[in-house]
């Protein structure tokens, strides 16, 4: 693009005569739902005369995002300008050069119809801070990601209202009066007392659209008929906000309410000064666990960095098997997709002003509290990799699934779980509970020898062909081997009959170690 601006330029000025201003009108808007815009300088119009009887019309705009209202309650935090999405009329057949400095867009969306999005190439975004192309259609839509409209939770909300698995209930208010909703996904037929408990909530920083297009697609698939999503279901109650914030969502604000309230870190304040988005999670959440707190409680967003993430709180910010869980969960979701590795990881102190820190004063290691991050750009902090898509969201919200399934045991006849903890060892085997390993359970075995054997009992496991994983415990910390910390196959077994099937496994040397069997449907793998 610098050969065709330089052109642009050498043609001005050899061709005196062929510039001027462009008299047809673009305006540029943004009063629709997630439509957000600052201010709009007009930098340029010209007509460029490239051929004998054509010429080109090149207009520059200067635009900048619109800043969030100063924080009333946190006064000394810098409002953020991350999110535009504005609509542009009137520029078919033109070449737009958009220079938007005060957000760090990276390759933004454009649409030519408010639904369908695309991303500008990599060459449409080569000047610094600026996006230009020649439009095809009169108007046009550019957003700092694919947009998530107030409108389509309203509209996910109403499908998957009717699906038998979800219960609908509003549970408050905004500050704008808007209603806020949760969503109870579970399998009514089995009573909630057995089952295990789930809370998510989304879309607190309300520019955050891929954490919003990841949980939807872990509740379709939830939904869905695969037979891992029926079983989760009949394991768990998922209790899931979708829309924390729906003010800064219909808004088009980047991390705040409509007020300029940033409710990330509204958790620990006193009631005056907390917002009634907040009131109504904290006043929802002790409700539900009166008697019981939940398992996992997950707190999605979306982050500039170029990577998928979890945020670990330390061991002395909570405690030793909190941190171990935590580091399970995410060695887990590292193990089901390539989007997520161990150096991606990130790691802070649990603070009561956040929700997880809220969670942990409150409930302590009965809930797994943690933050998931989803990137705006790309995986693995490589642009030449795979960049983020509904599709790739899609993914990395199925590796989730199975992560979660893993760790709390959802999976049922689809990903059957033997610990050797509770199976019969032969032979010489060392019971080990090294603090530096992450494994399942209370402890793990060590073959002293070859051919020291333990045996796994599966009850009632129907008929077919089944692959054999087993969890190789790799070290806790921040970084380790893609070979580390997976489930490993060993295996296949056929089961003639419906029944206990038994799988015996030998050690392959001294010091093989022994942790969780997995057992998988071939065909469902």
């Amino acid at each position: 693009m610098k050969a065709l601006w330089i052109k642009i330029v050498l043609l001005a000025v050899a061709l005196p005569g062929v510039w001027g201003n462009v008299a047809a009108q673009v305006t540029i808007s943004a009063d629709f739902d997630t439509g957000s815009i600052g201010s709009v300088r007009r930098i340029d119009s010209v007509r460029m005369l490239h051929a004998a009887k054509n010429s080109l019309e090149v207009m520059s705009f200067g635009i900048r995002s619109r800043i969030d209202p100063l924080n009333p309650v946190d006064t000394a935090l810098l409002p953020s300008s991350r999110w535009f999405h504005f609509r542009l009329e009137g520029v078919k057949g033109k070449l737009m050069f958009l220079h938007i400095p005060n957000t760090e867009m990276v390759r933004p969306f454009y649409s030519y119809d408010g639904e369908e999005y695309l991303r500008f190439d990599a060459g449409e975004c080569s000047l610094p801070q600026t996006v230009y192309k020649y439009f095809l259609h009169d108007t046009v839509y550019v957003a700092y990601f694919l947009p998530y409209s107030h409108a389509r939770h309203k509209a996910k909300a109403d499908e998957w209202a009717c699906s038998p698995f979800v219960r609908r209930q509003r549970i408050g208010r905004s500050g704008e009066g808007r209603p806020i909703e949760m969503l109870i996904l579970t399998d009514a037929t089995v009573p909630d007392s057995l089952k295990r408990r789930v809370w998510i909530h989304s879309r607190v920083h309300t520019s955050e659209a891929p954490a919003a297009w990841y949980l939807e697609a872990m509740i379709d698939e939830l939904l869905s008929d695969a037979p891992l999503s029926r079983e989760i279901l009949r394991r768990t109650v998922f209790y899931v906000v979708p829309e924390t914030n729906p003010d800064g969502v219909r808004g088009g604000y980047s991390r705040s309410t409509a007020q300029g309230v940033n409710l990330e870190i509204n958790w620990d304040r006193p009631d005056s000064l907390t917002q009634p988005e907040v009131r109504v999670l904290k006043r929802t959440i002790d409700s539900l666990s009166t008697e019981r707190p939940f398992d996992v409680a997950l707190n999605l967003h979306s982050q500039s960095a170029p990577f998928v993430t979890y945020w670990i709180h330390t061991a002395k910010s909570t405690s030793a098997k909190m941190y171990r869980r935590k580091m399970l969960l995410s060695a887990l979701t590292v193990a089901h997709t390539p989007y997520y590795r161990p150096i991606d990881q990130r790691f802070s102190e649990a603070a009561p002003r956040y929700a997880e820190g809220w969670f942990w004063q409150r409930f302590g290691e009965r809930t797994l509290a943690v933050t998931f991050e989803t990137p705006y750009t790309y995986y693995n902090n490589d642009p030449a990799g795979e960049w983020v898509s509904r599709e790739s969201l899609a993914e990395l919200a199925h590796a989730s699934l199975l992560a979660l399934s893993d760790l709390l045991d959802l999976g049922g006849s689809e990903r059957r779980q033997a610990d050797s903890e509770r199976m019969k060892a032969r032979g010489k085997w060392l019971r080990r509970t090294a603090k530096d390993r992450q494994f399942f359970g209370g402890s793990y075995l060590v073959a002293e020898r070859k051919g020291a054997s333990v045996s796994f009992v599966f009850p009632d496991v129907a008929e077919g062909r089944y692959e054999v994983f087993k969890w190789i415990p790799g070290p806790l910390d921040k970084k380790f081997a893609r070979e580390e910390n997976r489930w490993q196959p060993i295996g296949e077994v056929v089961q003639e009959q419906a029944g206990r099937l038994v799988w015996r496994y030998q050690a392959a040397a001294p010091g093989d170690v022994l942790d969780v069997i997995l057992l998988v449907p071939k065909s469902e793998r």
